[in-house]
């Protein structure tokens, strides 16, 4: 249930509900007391104009606090008659337009918001014009495609009016409010720059409620499929709430958001401790939406951890007032959740009578269209369960117009993997491996996108971090001049009392202490932000190194299904030439498959351990002719490790030379042994040596030598290593090559068999 969530996260819990960062009740109280500290009448008619703010966007629409915000808007419109500031007559007409806004008088509001941003323009006063574009704003809806981008287009110039005061806080307000639109827009690198630099100015004044910050940083990389630092984000954000006291039903939204966070990355058990915490607070708020969809996403971390019956008791546990959905998209919540824990028990019956329910609502109650295609979804997979292939194929067909209509391209992904299993279960096997390998094509095109995305945003991150330290060093730099100037004031009180050389002496002592006292500070921060950065780099380094990591294991999966792609072509054939050739082919990409596997699972990378490579191979082609019993072999294998291209290279020709005596040298005999040896025979030159004691080579084999696609092989992939190949019959067939560990490295080669250079 997360499309509804990330909405609402923002929504409900942190600021697209309208213009109300305003006034603090203690800011109006301090602005108040200081009336009668000798203010000028420009500065009443401001203070009165921001207590009537304060009065307008109080928490509840009551009648007496329009009273009051109408009492203090007179009051300054009595001393602007003698100051007759243009500026404050177009702010009292904005918070005129605000009232009627209040009272639900949208379209004379606007008008009034449009006016008083007209003469605002023309005027000097840059915190009114902000807060007039801002105002202006609200009156367009995020949801509506063109409205939406003027509200962003607002709330922009907002920003740059309020960059050119001095009111940090709304500042900040602002660059959040609009990194929240971005984000809700899909421009999520936008929203992560506006971001950076909503945290320096927060801290720069000491605030601290800043669970918005953060939650809108785990948001955006929640949708951008980085979990672990979404995870982080989320937590920081509930950390930052229950520090600052809040027990709002934000502290049940943020628990429910960092329990889906943990579901995405399969902690379903941690996932059930979130969800009941927010359940809590559901319950105390007495919010039945809420409480369906935490209870519908707890159901889920059941069902993933295998504990159907568990799922099934928390639901019970819930009180029936709470089953009571107000919104369109909560009458799915119970109806769903049940259709998922008894498809988990295979009690299909009750599926089926679930399935029929919500088909039902959703004639009456209009889900959402990620809800609606998260339950075909599921519908699609309980008819492929009960082989009820026609209606599964009807909803496919939905699920497809859904996709696009979304936009989502893993939706899309998801529907060519129904399609594959749809087709698989029909038998069409044509069409099953063509939606197979689109879903491939697409998942890995995803995964790289993903990966390009969450550098970009490292390296965002980066910077964002760079320019807070030089904040935090600017900031100190300041504190140290300042520390400097009250010494040299204290210096000079002592005038009077000590001689002037005395004086002199000692002002030039302080100086020197003082900037030695410096020198050393700057060492100090300077080896500290060399620190910092050595750590930022280590943590750059070990990102691409899982990046390598995942592109070995995506050529390996890729390695996969064109061995599956192969498997699929070869039920079509009958021709046994055909199909030999298409084993041999599966034998060649199982063999560079390994080394992709070899190289996901190791430390280093780049090599690969010779012996344990050799071995699997060895064991794979075995099974894959069933020789077991017929054919022995022997390995001498030394303790090496060897760079993966040579190591691909060595794999192809162990692969042939391996499927040569296979197929050919044991025709007659029926029994056989092969023996491989990979040792160095001189420094940085290695010798392989593949021998049977099979019938041996042909009379004629020098003639048609390099004849055969196997010879070619045997013999291109030898000068690809810059090694030397020969082949000859002495009791069977031996296959020697040697070749340096360094296919670049220059110098006399062994001549091959005699092992002397």
């Amino acid at each position: 249930m997360v499309s509804r969530f990330a909405i609402a996260i923002m929504l409900v819990l942190f600021g697209l509900a309208g213009y109300s960062q305003g006034v603090s009740k203690e800011e109006a109280d301090s602005l108040l007391k200081s009336l009668p500290a000798g203010r000028t009448d420009g500065d009443e008619i401001d203070i009165f104009l921001k207590v009537a703010e304060y009065y307008i966007y109080k928490a509840g629409e009551y009648k007496a606090d329009f009273d009051k915000a109408k009492e203090y808007m007179q009051k300054a419109a009595f001393l602007n008659k003698r100051v007759k500031s243009e500026d404050a007559n177009a702010f009292q007409l904005l918070l005129e337009s605000q009232i009627d806004k209040e009272n639900r008088l949208p379209k004379v509001g606007k008008v009034k918001a449009e006016t008083a941003l007209s003469r605002l323009i023309k005027g000097k006063n840059k915190f009114y014009l902000g807060t007039a574009y801002f105002c202006l704003s609200d009156y367009y809806s995020y949801s509506d495609a063109g409205e939406s981008i003027e509200k962003r287009r607002l709330v922009e110039l907002a920003v740059q009016s309020f960059e050119q005061t001095n009111n940090i806080e709304q500042l900040a307000y602002s660059l959040k409010f609009l990194a929240d639109l971005y984000a809700l827009n899909d421009e999520r690198e936008k929203a992560l720059e506006k971001l950076g630099r909503v945290l320096p100015l927060y801290e720069s004044i000491h605030y601290t409620a800043l669970q918005g910050v953060y939650i809108l940083y785990s948001n955006i990389y929640f949708t951008d499929g980085n979990y672990k630092t979404a995870l982080n984000y989320g937590l920081m954000a509930l950390k930052n709430a229950q520090t600052g006291g809040d027990t709002s039903m934000s502290v049940c939204q943020i628990n429910n958001y960092v329990g889906i966070i943990l579901n995405r990355l399969k902690e379903n058990e941690r996932a059930i401790d979130y969800y009941q915490a927010a359940m809590k607070v559901a319950e105390k708020y007495n919010d039945n939406d809420a409480v369906l969809e935490v209870m519908a996403n707890a159901v889920r971390s059941y069902v993933e951890l295998k504990k159907p019956e568990e799922a099934l008791s928390f639901m019970r546990s819930v009180p029936k007032r709470f089953l009571k959905p107000g919104l369109d998209e909560s009458y799915m919540y119970v109806p769903m959740s049940y259709l998922v824990v008894y498809g988990e028990l295979k009690r299909y019956a009750e599926v089926q009578t679930y399935c029929d329910q919500i088909l039902q609502e959703i004639k009456v109650h209009r889900p959402s269209d990620k809800l609606l295609h998260d339950f075909y979804s599921l519908l699609i997979g309980f008819y492929l369960q009960t082989r009820q292939y026609a209606s599964a194929s009807l909803f496919i067909g939905r699920i497809d117009s859904l996709s696009k209509k979304i936009g989502d391209p893993n939706r899309v992904k998801e529907g060519y993997y129904l399609k594959y299993r749809l087709d698989t279960a029909r038998e069409l096997y044509k069409s099953a491996s063509e939606n197979l390998l689109k879903y491939q094509i697409m998942n890995d095109s995803l995964f790289t996108e993903t990966a390009s995305r969450q550098m970009k945003q490292l390296e965002v991150e980066y910077e964002t971090e760079k320019n807070r330290n030089e904040i935090k060093l600017r900031d100190q730099s300041i504190t140290m001049l300042n520390q400097k100037n009250q010494l040299q004031q204290s210096s000079l009180e002592r005038t009077s009392l000590v001689k002037n050389f005395t004086i002199g002496a000692a002002v030039f002592l302080f100086i020197i202490m003082g900037l030695l006292y410096r020198q050393y500070w700057i060492k100090q921060h300077t080896n500290k932000i060399v620190m910092e950065k050595n750590e930022q780099l280590q943590h750059l380094v070990s990102e691409k190194d899982w990046l390598v990591k995942e592109i070995h294991h995506r050529v390996k999966n890729n390695f996969h299904v064109v061995a599956s792609l192969l498997e699929i072509q070869s039920s079509y054939l009958k021709n046994k030439e055909a199909l030999s050739a298409i084993k041999e082919s599966q034998n060649r990409i199982h063999s560079m498959s390994i080394i992709h596997q070899k190289l996901y699972q190791s430390e280093t990378l780049s090599t690969i351990h010779m012996p344990e490579y050799i071995y699997e191979l060895v064991e794979f082609l075995r099974e894959s002719y069933a020789i077991r019993d017929d054919v022995v072999f022997t390995l001498d294998i030394e303790n090496m490790e060897l760079n993966h291209g040579v190591a691909i290279s060595l794999g192809l020709i162990l692969n042939e030379a391996i499927t040569n005596a296979i197929k050919y040298a044991f025709v007659h005999t029926g029994k056989g042994k092969i023996s491989i040896s990979l040792n160095h025979i001189s420094e940085g030159w290695i010798l392989l040596n593949v021998a049977d004691n099979g019938q041996g080579l042909p009379a004629d084999f020098k003639s048609k030598f390099g004849a055969t696609m196997g010879m070619e092989l045997l013999q291109g992939l030898t000068d690809d290593m810059g090694g030397n190949f020969s082949i000859e019959t002495n009791n069977g067939t031996h296959i020697k090559i040697i070749f340096s560990e360094d296919p670049k490295r220059a110098g006399k080669m062994p001549v091959a068999g005699t092992g002397i250079a």
